[in-house]
């Protein structure tokens, strides 16, 4: 184990302390809040406001390690390096988490510090985020969504889907070395060579999230949204690791595939 330089060291400790103590906790509460669809305005402010300053703590170490950035130019980059999933708004969600946050803060965005996301989404304000039936949407140029399906949740997977267990482990993943990897129960099933699994991977397999928005189809509600000018719509996140006829031969011996 390498020992690392006190000020880096303090910057991995101050990060962890952070997700452990300020990130978990809101975005947990806000999550309740999203799968009961009792989201109020005042918490996803909060927690966009928590997602966007650990871009801070993140720079804070990158910073001590002797990497020589802008802010800005590392929030623009952020969605690339920390893989955060979704193809909507692709690349640009922890732009708008800034924006959002500093358009709080100052009531409507200064166009000439933020010219290009303005461009792309038209003005930004603090009203751009409203309530409607227990969810909190997203209104812009061409663009009606819901904001924390759609941001936050991608960008929070993306900050805290490690095993952050040493300062060494911090500082991995903030020079971008951590391999990228998000398994789940469902993974860990469908990875399964043992029959017994393979009804439960049938059903997996053929009841996909949305991979925009992350829901089921009975729930999904991107038809309801609007995406650079477009309506949106439920788009099932295939799994590229299920093979039909495999499966489908250990759930009975006497299926045969097509030829």
């Amino acid at each position: 184990m390498t020992l690392l330089a006190p000020p880096l060291a303090l910057a991995c400790t101050d990060y962890r302390q952070y997700l452990r103590a300020i990130l978990v906790p809101a975005m947990a509460e806000l999550e309740a809040d999203i799968e009961s669809r009792q989201v109020g305005l005042h918490r996803v402010f909060g927690a966009n406001l928590f997602v966007a300053h650990a871009v801070d703590y993140i720079q804070a170490i990158r910073k001590a390690d002797g990497i020589d950035e802008g802010r800005g130019g590392f929030v623009r980059q952020f969605d690339r390096l920390f893989s955060v999933e979704g193809t909507r708004l692709s690349n640009r969600k922890f732009e708008l988490i800034d924006a959002i946050n500093n358009a709080l803060k100052h009531i409507r965005l200064d166009p000439k510090r933020y010219p290009a996301l303005e461009q792309h989404y038209g003005p930004i304000s603090f009203q751009s985020l409203f309530e409607e039936n227990g969810r909190v949407l997203c209104i812009l140029d061409g663009y009606r969504f819901d904001y924390a399906r759609v941001v936050l949740q991608p960008a929070y997977k993306a900050l805290t889907s490690w095993d952050f267990e040493t300062v060494e482990d911090v500082l991995e993943f903030a020079r971008d070395n951590t391999p990228i990897s998000h398994w789940s129960a469902d993974d860990e099933l469908m990875a399964s060579d043992d029959p017994a699994d393979a009804i439960d991977q049938m059903i997996i397999a053929c009841n996909p999230s949305c991979e925009h928005c992350g829901e089921a189809e009975d729930a999904c509600c991107c038809a309801e949204f609007t995406y650079e000018g477009e309506q949106g719509r439920f788009e099932p996140l295939l799994r590229t690791d299920f093979d039909f006829d495999s499966v489908m031969a250990k759930i009975s011996g006497a299926y045969s595939p097509r030829t």
